[in-house]
């Protein structure tokens, strides 16, 4: 996973008053066999970035969505 996700993650973690995953290795989703994103957990629920688009979806332990992301604007932002 790339380095700049991981960071976007932390600070959104962070901005969201969770803790930062520490030593998490992400976990490849796949649909049908095929590759459909990766699933990063931390303390109180996980990230999500799907394949299919440019969103990191970040998820409570139950399950609610509690942001998302858009990594194309961020990523703009950053360059």
């Amino acid at each position: 996973m790339d380095r700049l996700i991981l960071d976007l993650v932390a600070a959104t973690l962070s901005e969201l008053g969770l803790p930062a995953p520490t030593d998490s290795i992400p976990t490849m989703l796949t649909r049908d066999g095929y590759f459909a994103g990766h699933k990063l957990r931390y303390d109180g629920g996980c990230a999500i970035l799907r394949a299919a688009n440019d969103v990191i979806e970040f998820y409570d332990e139950q399950g609610t969505l509690l942001k998302t992301v858009n990594i194309g604007t961020e990523r703009g932002a950053a360059a």
